[in-house]
């Protein structure tokens, strides 16, 4: 997928979301701290799709998602992770089901991964370029929202594991432009419909206590689960 620098989602796109927001719900935002700012990275929990769609269609700030790079690849690339990943092993789904799901919607979803203007995120030295990207966005004003959580064997109300990409966007950030950057963590309640917004972490408070990435990934996790219950 071409990566766009434009912020702003396409009319065409805006359109399909206007409609959809017929069917969805608004959600609350409720944040703990003070004004959001740009120029940031923001956290979340996935909740299967619920969480990607309701930030796309409500989120109040200009963001661009990092999202996994099989859902923007061709039609087979799309199936493939469908049908073997997501609904077999995240949604728990039958084969049988996962294959008839997969079917139906990927033939649409890459128009849907493409109005987002998803950015591809890959397990692989490729990652050189998602990072480089991100930084560009920052530095112009838009932010990054992540999904960090490990959701290998699923989506989990109390979250088992945050994987530590995003501290390390951030460590890069401070490194080209030895500026701090804030980090929100957020918190999607889907029973309730209510995003439960952090105040803001500041890069350079979290590298004074010169913790790793995987301690710090931990730190954020412990607290989104902590959110969770508010």
């Amino acid at each position: 997928m071409a990566l766009s620098t434009k912020p702003l989602r396409k009319p065409f796109f805006r359109f399909i979301k206007s409609i959809l927001r017929i069917f969805k719900r608004k959600p609350k935002f409720v944040n703990l701290g003070n004004d959001l700012e740009d120029s940031s990275i923001y956290l979340c929990n996935h909740v299967g799709a619920n969480g990607p769609i309701t930030l796309e269609l409500y989120f109040p700030k200009n963001f661009r998602f990092w999202g996994t790079y099989e859902m923007c690849g061709g039609i087979k690339a799309r199936w493939n992770y469908l049908a073997k990943n997501y609904f077999l092993k995240k949604k728990h789904n039958s084969r049988f089901a996962s294959n008839l799901k997969a079917s139906i919607i990927s033939p649409f979803s890459g128009l849907f991964y493409k109005g987002m203007q998803l950015i591809p995120t890959y397990p692989d030295q490729r990652m050189i370029k998602t990072i480089e990207y991100s930084l560009d966005l920052l530095e112009n004003q838009t932010n990054l929202l992540i999904f960090p959580e490990n959701s290998s064997d699923g989506y989990h109300d109390e979250l088992k594991e945050y994987y530590g990409g995003f501290y390390f966007l951030a460590t890069k950030f401070y490194e080209k432009n030895k500026k701090d950057i804030k980090i929100y963590n957020m918190y999607f309640q889907r029973k309730k419909n209510v995003f439960i917004i952090d105040k803001a972490s500041s890069f350079l408070e979290l590298k004074e206590k010169n913790l790793n990435h995987k301690e710090i990934a931990l730190m954020f996790k412990n607290r989104a689960n902590e959110l969770s219950k508010m």
